[in-house]
């Protein structure tokens, strides 16, 4: 018995620093278990570091994020490196999905010092006073400990005015940035010559490896046909769609999409499942599908949503991630192991399902799996489609079948609230394809709402069955307010419309001063938001649309001015390269072309889809009158009893012409009066 105490005052010790072990962060508690005296960001670990003058370091991660894991084994779980950072530093883990602003504070100072983008695991170095004086993303266990004994011994002035050097780099870079000028003129037409010189007219997509979705660019793509019907937009946007769709990318066997590529041909994906993600994707198809009524983007869809609905759903609401790693038949972690195929082993497995050899080596071919392999080390393929044809589906259960024989990798189980509604945003706009969708989605957000609006307040994340303690950034209010809007227009519930009032009046009361959108509403490391479209779509973006509507709906020009002076604010990021912000282009075109409500009763207006318009910027507003009536931005325009006349003279108000854009809702001169 003394020996077992004596144990467990030892394993105390050993563990006394880290205090992981209470965290309600799944990543967190990834680390719970190491020798290094781990703290979460606050005060009290802050107030610590200034209290015995230590460096502080800080590392940035998430659950799903294969890198975080291998430094985690490389390094953090090492004894030596322990000793250094316990001996030296602070040490504070961030959950970049909890502390979205933390992560994008340090984002921002490693792309200003390294001229690119960084990525994760995020490692910084601080002094006490929380001002950086290094940055890196993954590094070898030997480089990391040569690094962290270089700067512990350091003289203090050296690293002080190191600092000083970088926040001055920042300031520069945000006064270049976000100097006032006013929006330039064929702002779609930039951006769109942007797109085809990324454009890979090869493989699809933009860019080289490594290659993302981008379904934003795509979604503007859409929009810039939608507005102007050129073809060479939705000719890129639909390529990339059936690309993806057919490749590695995309998950063959189960549905769904991996978050990204390593290579330029869409072959080998990193293997991460993110709620954000396939929402997006979701929509993006959902939009093509209105367009095309193809059926390969139905198929999508619904596979995509039944493998969300498999495997993230949690009580009507959705988990944030499925990790790029599982075990392998030894135990091992190994990257993309759930989801790939060894030839002979999965040709074994059909024949003994009573497939015959000529149909499973033409099963085998269709599905990409070959012989020599296709991942890595050869022996192991990553399923594609060599056709559109919808070719063997029988088979493809029984490569189902065969992936539950492998063990099912982590689910990050975080309930994130701007994710959830990016899902039920993505399931009614999916509506389109199967009307059940919609139904689930509104089930969804009114349990989101449940669990996450209290007391007039958005809070950001919870991992259950915790409470949810988080005050909700910019991303939920803006996210939550557009799947209410979009509710609304599915419904024409009024109860819906009042709360994405409520919540959008509440955003800017939280995130918005003069000019600036704010990503947290707390004053202490106050990140000002991006306009930018990143991981995902810019919320200041999404929430420039929701005051429009909002303006549309209720007229109050209040609004209006608020998105001008973001626009002002935002506008030399947005003429220097427009396609890095093909959200805000929704925004600026909705404002200077024209958004449209169609008032009229709701029995009359509910049965209308309103798909027959090309135009992306109209919408229904239910009304207690006896006509139907078109209104934009400054005036009404039209009424008549008869829905049929009074959408035909909008569809000639919306028709892409010289005459049309004429009457173009305000002009750049309105967004120059107000610079003044």
């Amino acid at each position: 018995m003394l020996r077992f105490f004596v144990f467990i005052a030892f394993f105390t010790i050993l563990n006394f620093g880290n205090e992981l072990n209470s965290s309600t962060s799944p990543y967190l508690l990834q680390h719970a278990d190491n020798p290094v005296n781990w703290h979460e960001w606050s005060g009290k670990a802050f107030e610590k570091a200034k209290k015995e003058n230590k460096l502080i370091f800080v590392s940035i991660g998430y659950s799903t994020c294969h890198w975080c894991h291998v430094m985690e084994k490389e390094s953090f779980s090492q004894k030596d490196v322990a000793d250094i950072l316990n001996r030296y530093y602070i040490s504070i883990k961030v959950d970049k999905e909890r502390l979205k602003y933390i992560d994008d504070y340090f984002q921002l100072r490693y792309l200003i010092m390294n001229n690119r983008p960084g990525g994760w695991p995020l490692n910084a170095i601080l002094l006490p006073n929380k001002k950086a004086v290094f940055f890196g993303t993954y590094m070898p266990k030997t480089d990391l400990i040569a690094l962290l004994n270089k700067v512990a011994k350091m003289p203090r002035e050296k690293l002080e005015s190191l600092a000083e050097d970088i926040e001055k780099a920042v300031k520069i870079y945000k006064k270049v940035k976000n100097r006032n000028t006013i929006l330039e003129d064929g702002l779609l037409q930039k951006a769109l010559k942007e797109f085809k010189s990324y454009y890979d007219s090869n493989n699809s997509g933009f860019g080289k490896a490594p290659k993302f979705p981008q379904p934003n660019s795509i979604d503007a793509l859409l929009n810039i046909y939608l507005i102007n019907g050129d073809d060479s937009a939705l000719n890129m946007a639909l390529s990339t769609l059936d690309t993806m769709a057919l490749s590695g990318i995309y998950d063959q066997i189960d549905g769904g999409f991996f978050r990204y590529c390593i290579d330029a041909r869409w072959r080998t994906p990193h293997f991460e499942k993110m709620l954000y993600a396939n929402a997006e994707l979701i929509s993006v198809y959902a939009k093509a599908y209105k367009i095309t009524k193809k059926e390969l983007y139905a198929k999508v869809i619904k596979e995509t949503i039944a493998q969300i609905d498999k495997n993230l759903i949690k009580n009507g609401l959705y988990y944030s991630a499925i990790s790029a790693d599982s075990k392998n038949f030894n135990g091992k972690e190994e990257e993309g192991f759930y989801y790939i195929y060894n030839y002979s082993k999965v040709f074994d497995y059909l024949i003994k399902r009573g497939v015959s050899k000529k149909r499973a080596q033409e099963v085998l071919d269709y599905f990409g799996i070959e012989k020599e392999g296709n991942f890595k080390s050869g022996d192991y393929s990553v399923p594609y489609l060599k056709s559109m044809d919808n070719l063997y589906e029988r088979e493809r259960t029984f490569l189902k079948e065969y992936r539950t024989k492998k063990e099912f990798p982590f689910i990050d189980k975080k309930i994130i609230t701007s994710w959830n509604a990016l899902y039920i945003k993505a399931k009614l706009d999916a509506s389109a394809v199967d009307l059940r969708y919609a139904k689930e989605a509104l089930a969804s957000l009114h349990k989101l709402l449940d669990l996450m609006y209290k007391k007039g307040k958005l809070y950001h994340q919870v991992l259950l069955p915790n409470k949810p303690l988080q005050e909700g950034l910019l991303e939920d209010y803006s996210f939550v307010a557009d799947a209410l809007f979009s509710a609304y227009q599915t419904t024409l519930d009024e109860n819906y419309l009042n709360l994405f009032k409520e919540i959008v009046t509440q955003s800017v009361n939280l995130f918005y001063d003069n000019g600036k959108w704010y990503e947290n509403s707390g004053r202490e490391f106050r990140v000002e938001a991006e306009i930018g479209d990143k991981g995902y779509k810019s919320p200041v973006a999404k929430n420039l649309e929701n005051l429009i509507k909002t303006v549309l709906i209720e007229g109050d020009y209040k609004l209006l001015n608020i998105v001008n002076s973001t626009l002002l604010n935002y506008a030399h990021e947005i003429n220097l390269q427009p396609s890095y912000s093909p959200s805000a282009l929704n925004a600026i075109e909705m404002k200077n072309r024209g958004a449209y409500l169609i008032k009229g009763p709701k029995a009359g207006l509910l049965k209308e889809s309103l798909e027959e318009f090309k135009y992306p910027f109209i919408y229904k507003y239910a009304k207690k009158q006896r006509e139907y009536q078109v209104c934009g931005l400054q005036k009404c325009y039209f009424s008549d009893i008869s829905l049929e006349k009074v959408k035909k003279e909008l569809k000639n108000l919306t028709t892409y012409t010289v005459d049309n854009l004429k009457k173009e809702r305000f002009i750049k001169g309105d967004i120059n009066q107000s610079a003044k």
